[in-house]
């Protein structure tokens, strides 16, 4: 079963995320915290959920730390700052895909289909 981490420091987020990935047969584990990621990442998980804005450790910098690991998991970017810039520097960064809150589940099964296939 594919594994999916998600950083996200809205527990709404989080808890939407975690029960649509559910619904579509992942397993997920979810931080709230870029540094919680960081600590925690490893080659277990399948594909990592990021948000952009959290307080610490900003998505950019995650981004920026993962490209400096040369991490292999693929980075989806979820972001309420729908701004062209941030999302060409998300996938300058190493970035997957790129969505905007609020998440639709539609969205969210052809990004992972892509993703996965």
């Amino acid at each position: 079963m594919k594994k999916i981490i998600i950083a996200d420091d809205s527990f709404f987020q989080r808890k939407t995320l975690q029960d649509i990935i559910k619904e579509l047969g992942y397993d997920s584990e979810a931080v709230s915290s870029g540094e919680e990621l960081l600590e925690k990442l490893d080659d277990s998980y399948d594909c990592i959920f990021l948000d952009l804005l959290m307080g610490g450790i900003s998505g950019i910098d995650v981004l920026k730390a993962l490209q400096a690991r040369e991490n292999k998991i693929p980075v989806v970017v979820i972001t309420a700052d729908i701004q062209k810039a941030r999302k060409e520097e998300s996938l300058s960064l190493g970035a997957s895909a790129f969505m905007n809150k609020v998440v639709s589940k539609d969205e969210l099964i052809s990004i992972l289909n892509n993703i996965f296939k």
